[in-house]
């Protein structure tokens, strides 16, 4: 999921760990508008087309089993979406094929 401020992402991971989830990358990142605007003159002038007003993002990983999927996806909707009028960020997921831990056992 992409989040757009510091004070959800700590809803969103206070929220993981109320599940048990307790891995998680977080990575800071920037949408492509937010480069695109700012580093390529070109396209400084479309610099309104990017929605979003965030100029850093947070990026959050987690590997989940299936069973507890949509417990989760439905937390994080209502931590995301449902408790702010403003938009908080995306969330999406992603099927994970193998997931090798580093003690070398599969998934």
């Amino acid at each position: 999921m992409i989040v757009n401020d510091q004070q959800t992402v700590h809803d969103v991971l206070a929220a993981l760990m109320e599940l048990g989830i307790t891995t998680a990358t977080v990575i800071e990142s920037q949408g492509m508008g937010k480069i695109v605007s700012e580093q390529m003159p070109i396209f400084a002038g479309f610099r309104n087309l990017w929605g979003g007003s965030s100029s850093y993002n947070s990026t959050i990983f987690t590997v989940l089993d299936e069973d507890i999927l949509q417990e989760t996806i439905d937390l994080i909707r209502e931590v995301m979406f449902e408790e702010s009028e403003n938009p908080r960020g995306v969330m999406f997921t992603l099927p994970v094929v193998h997931f090798i831990t580093p003690a070398g056992s599969n998934k």
